[in-house]
């Protein structure tokens, strides 16, 4: 393969062809989700378009300027999921060793790709000239269809438990509306709260660190510029929430962006369980074939949490270039 022209940044009728094309990509390498990202007011957009000998190539690319001038680029910026490539055909490692020898060269002082966990196959082993940092993410394989994800994948003690939630009445709401985005971020600053209390730290740090690591106007934007792309799930009980969930879909990938829940309802209501259910049944109503579960920073329960619903565990690698 070789590459015959580069277009940065491609024009978005473009890129959502390419993104329609190929079946792994996920909603975080979308032409839409760069459009959020760009209306943080922090990013631009960099993604480069390579036409190659064997077809289109593309890298959702974002880049941000410091108050000093530095520069930074990375796919994706963090807290915005995974980048790296997409395509209109399918890539080989050497493929993907020629994009990265070309992005490696780019004159930005830092430089980060974290690729999809599920393309990892493609990607080189030798990584010359790039700092590596281990990750791992939990993906659940759709391709059989939702009764085969019950029958198959869940867990027993998983299937007990959602028809623990339905037997419990918790009902369900889905929506982009700011109404649910706002029950939401209630949950998470809720989260938050009883943590701190556990942790015994002080509930207004706690609530100022929360405030700044997940932002309001981060999940407002998102849900504005995805549109139906992106749902809000919540599971209440007497119109209490108890769990709730963002999920993105587009193409064939469906991913669990955000979640978050009151832990002393969730004691006895499994409301996360519940929602979780609805999202992996939506995704494959949907025709999708992989649901992305995240990275879950090496927090054993968490990673059980995701395993016991059939999720896999894929090691892969994200690439760091600093000057």
């Amino acid at each position: 393969m070789q590459i015959e022209e580069v277009v940065f940044p491609p024009a978005k009728t473009e890129w959502q062809d390419v993104f329609n094309t190929d079946p792994h990509a996920t909603p975080f390498q979308s032409p839409q989700w760069m459009a959020a990202i760009e209306q943080t007011g922090r990013f631009t957009d960099a993604s480069r378009l390579y036409r190659t000998t064997g077809g289109r190539i593309l890298v959702p690319l974002a880049v941000q300027t410091s108050v000093f001038g530095k520069q930074s680029a990375s796919s994706m910026p963090h807290g915005f999921g995974a980048g790296g490539c997409i395509s209109d055909y399918p890539l080989t490692r050497k493929d993907v060793d020629v994009i990265l020898e070309d992005i490696h060269a780019l004159n930005v002082n830092t430089l980060s790709i974290r690729p999809n966990p599920t393309q990892i196959e493609q990607w080189p082993e030798n990584k010359n000239g790039w700092r590596v940092a281990s990750r791992i993410s939990h993906v659940i394989d759709l391709a059989g269809g939702y009764e085969h994800v019950w029958t198959e994948c869940f867990r027993s003690t998983k299937r007990n438990r959602i028809r623990k939630a339905k037997k419990f009445g918790l009902k369900l709401q889905k929506g982009n509306s700011p109404d649910l985005v706002d029950t939401y971020y209630s949950l998470y600053l809720r989260w938050s709260e009883v943590r701190a209390k556990k942790r015994k730290l002080p509930p207004q740090l706690v609530r100022w660190l929360a405030l700044r690591r997940e932002p309001r106007w981060k999940f407002d934007n998102v849900a504005r510029t995805m549109g139906q792309a992106l749902q809000v799930y919540v599971a209440s009980v007497n119109d209490t929430p108890v769990a709730g969930a963002v999920f993105l879909q587009m193409g064939k990938s469906a991913v669990y962006w955000r979640g978050a829940s009151d832990p002393d309802l969730l004691r006895k209501y499994p409301g996360n369980d519940l929602v979780q259910n609805e999202m992996i049944q939506d995704a494959c109503l949907a025709g999708c074939l992989t649901y992305h579960m995240g990275e879950s920073g090496g927090v054993e329960s968490l990673m059980r949490f995701k395993s016991d619903f059939g999720a896999l565990a894929i090691p892969y690698a994200e690439l760091h270039r600093t000057d």
